[in-house]
């Protein structure tokens, strides 16, 4: 799991978006968004927390070969970090 402290705008941008555009499971406090990076899928959980802090739970990266998707599980700080880097780029343009 990787945290990363937001500022205010971006905190509340970040959460409008994951609102509108990943999946929440019930009863769950994340979100599951899908990112396409280099022709690779991948599923980030992401966690908003108190004081405007977000966290990258893990990842799955999806490979859609034939029949039956392969998965994998990503709980590397290094990339964690660098989803969530990506993903509130993204979604704050900061």
């Amino acid at each position: 799991m990787i945290t990363r402290q937001l500022k205010q705008p971006q905190y509340e941008a970040l959460c409008r978006s994951l609102m509108r555009k990943a999946r929440a499971e019930p009863f769950d406090a994340g979100y599951t968004t899908i990112m396409q990076i280099n022709g690779e899928e991948y599923a980030v959980k992401v966690q908003p927390e108190r004081h405007c802090k977000v966290a990258a739970l893990q990842a799955l990266r999806i490979r859609r070969d034939g029949e039956n998707p392969r998965f994998e599980l990503i709980t590397e700080g290094a990339l964690l970090s660098s989803f969530l880097e990506i993903l509130v780029y993204q979604e704050t343009g900061r």
